[in-house]
């Protein structure tokens, strides 16, 4: 039982640091740092990323712009 325990969080580990390294790679962050936290926290950081991008398009565009995703 343990076991299996021990595989499922390697495997969400690794599955969340595929994820965020594609996710970093799609919004042109640093993929290493990306993968490397996705595999260590996990479904964790996902908060943390989307900050990231949000303070990144504020960056970019400014407050005050309406940014409409297709």
């Amino acid at each position: 039982m343990l076991l299996l325990l021990v595989l499922l969080v390697v495997f969400i580990s690794v599955l969340c640091g595929v994820f965020f390294y594609c996710q970093a790679l799609i919004t042109g962050f640093g993929c290493k740092r990306w993968t490397v936290a996705g595999l260590v926290l996990g479904p964790l950081i996902w908060p943390m990323f989307a900050m990231k991008k949000r303070m990144q398009l504020n960056r970019l565009f400014g407050f005050e712009q309406l940014i409409f995703r297709a």
